[in-house]
């Protein structure tokens, strides 16, 4: 029984594997601005049919095997960070569809930047889950804290004296960013929940998905 459950565990882990790589890409391509918005929205589909698979999985593993603790943790985890990443990729789609219709020729090294380290924090909040592996999640929630939401802010203070189109796309973009890194934040509260069995201190709530 737990080598099946193993197996199981090993397969949903090589969903989430493929879903990280999916969500960076996403990322890193509506970023670089070279890919029309509706290949983007091709891989959150992806990533909305693995969120599914996930689903399945996890409930079947439920029916078949009736894990318990930690095993149990690990499940629940694993179908709301598929969550996380088909969102996250959908973020990507938005970015897309923001320099679409704002059009071209708008080079930000800010958001550049902060792309940068919301790829950085996803990848290192999936690999966290993986391995079981909680060292680096002050790292990821730090990113969140002091890099992401205040290089948004800092933009919308700019944007609210009065700016150019380059700036509002700017602004934009950094929101999205912003809410991508808050899932990266949301996939680390995960990973102290399957380890420790707890909800993170003052981590901030779900609420409701977006």
């Amino acid at each position: 029984m737990r080598r099946l459950l193993d197996l199981a565990e090993e397969e949903i882990s090589k969903r989430l594997r493929e879903g990280a790589k999916l969500a960076v890409e996403a990322l890193s391509t509506a970023l670089s601005g070279g890919v029309s918005a509706e290949k983007i929205r091709e891989v959150a589909s992806r990533l909305h049919n693995i969120h599914d698979e996930v689903s399945d999985l996890v409930m079947e593993t439920v029916a078949r095997y009736n894990p318990v603790a930690i095993d149990l943790r690990f499940l629940k985890s694993a179908l709301f960070i598929s969550y996380d990443l088909y969102r996250i990729a959908r973020y990507a789609y938005d970015i897309a569809i923001v320099v679409e219709k704002l059009g071209g020729g708008c080079q930000s090294k800010k958001v550049q930047e902060v792309g940068n380290v919301v790829i950085h924090m996803v990848t290192t909040a999936v690999d966290m889950f993986l391995n079981r592996d909680i060292s680096k999640l002050e790292e990821v929630v730090k990113l969140d804290d002091e890099v992401v939401d205040k290089s948004y802010e800092e933009a919308l203070m700019e944007v609210l004296k009065g700016a150019d189109r380059c700036k509002v796309m700017e602004t934009v973009i950094l929101r999205l960013l912003e809410r991508a890194s808050d899932h990266a934040v949301y996939i680390t509260n995960h990973v102290y929940y399957l380890i420790t069995g707890k909800a993170r201190p003052h981590a901030p709530g779900r609420g409701a998905p977006q």
